[in-house]
């Protein structure tokens, strides 16, 4: 039995209907996981008992909303409880970040940077639970204080707390020559609480429903389907004022003991990028002098890439049949990450 099939159970109890979740990519492992009840909950039970990741919902059907602090250290923890009030349930992501437990008061999603520090608002969508486990980081969701039993004692949030967060539009303010703007405003502001395209298609479908003059329903898809790709590509900046994490940002954190590969990754991305796979001889590059190396610099750099899953292997070389590999480049996670901190002081006085 799976974390999901030995602790829904006990979250059924709790009046929290649980569904299972992949806690690698953060995405729930039903479809329906919105409708979540006793019935469904069982049945996810015999289905999904294998599962190391419980999800829940949050806002109306639970009655929690969660501060989410999307940066690790009890210092951070404690700003956030300040702002939002004294709470008997907190916990401690898998990655070692926090989040506190409120009492839902008819608050939706918000993103907020209060004291320059990410917190977002969750007063819908889901969440995942502990002790849900991240098998890739060896570490488990737990709670720091409090746990299940304390559901019915949670406060609400500090009357004040919202008031500096910004609001999305009221639909019902929305009138002819504001509303593609506005659509695509909010499209972009709930790409980031959203797990796949087709919820954030929901969700703005419904907000176009509430304005005045609804736009069509293929234009909403499309707006959608725009925002989703700038979020996936690390490009969404709507609302923030921190330094963001773009993908290749991330690429360059992974790669900055290898300049090598990260040299040849980009080369590859430039002329293969719309390309399923393509042939890499280092002979032929080193001959072309693209990258002017030699043959075994460029197989190092290439196997670097093949390690750090950059690369994926279609067919491997074959030096005695004198056939080159082939290789595919693999998608990139941008992880919904918009809050890089600033370097240690110690690399700032070397990059001065």
């Amino acid at each position: 039995m799976g974390i999901f099939a030995q602790h829904a159970p006990s979250y059924l109890e709790a009046g929290l209907p649980a569904f299972p979740v992949e806690t690698r990519t953060k995405k729930p492992r039903v479809k329906n996981w919105q409708r979540a009840g006793r019935p469904a909950t069982a049945a996810w039970i015999d289905r999904f008992g294998y599962a190391d990741g419980l999800g829940i919902c949050v806002g109306q059907s639970t009655g929690i909303v969660e501060v989410d602090v999307d940066l690790a250290g009890d210092a951070v923890l404690a700003a956030a409880m300040e702002r939002f009030g004294d709470t008997p349930i907190s916990l401690r992501t898998a990655s070692g970040k926090s989040k506190l437990w409120y009492r839902h008061n008819g608050e939706g999603r918000h993103i907020r940077v209060p004291g320059n520090l990410p917190i977002d608002v969750l007063g819908e969508g889901f969440t995942i639970a502990p002790p849900s486990r991240r098998a890739d980081l060896g570490t488990s969701y737990r709670f720091l204080t409090g746990g299940l039993d304390l559901i019915g004692e949670l406060p609400g949030i500090r009357a004040d707390a919202l008031d500096a967060i910004g609001r999305k539009r009221a639909p019902e303010t929305v009138v002819s020559g504001m509303r593609n703007n506005a659509l695509y405003t909010f499209c972009m502001t709930e790409a980031r609480f959203c797990d796949d395209v087709e919820t954030l298609i929901d969700v703005a479908q419904t907000w176009n429903a509430a304005t005045p003059e609804p736009l069509g329903s293929g234009e909403v898809e499309a707006t959608a389907r725009s925002a989703w790709r700038y979020e996936t590509e690390g490009r969404n900046f709507v609302g923030l004022k921190c330094p963001q994490v773009t993908i290749g940002d991330k690429i360059m954190d992974d790669l900055r003991d290898v300049p090598d590969a990260f040299w040849l990754l980009h080369l590859f991305r430039r002329y293969h990028g719309n390309r399923e796979s393509f042939a890499v001889s280092p002979s032929a590059m080193s001959r072309a002098k693209n990258p002017p190396w030699c043959r075994e610099r460029i197989e190092r750099a290439r196997d670097i890439l093949v390690d750090r899953g950059y690369l994926g292997v279609s067919r491997s070389p074959n030096a005695r049949a004198r056939r080159s590999g082939l290789y595919f480049l693999t998608m990139l996670d941008s992880s919904n990450n918009h809050y890089t901190p600033f370097p240690p002081s110690s690399e700032l006085g070397r990059a001065a």
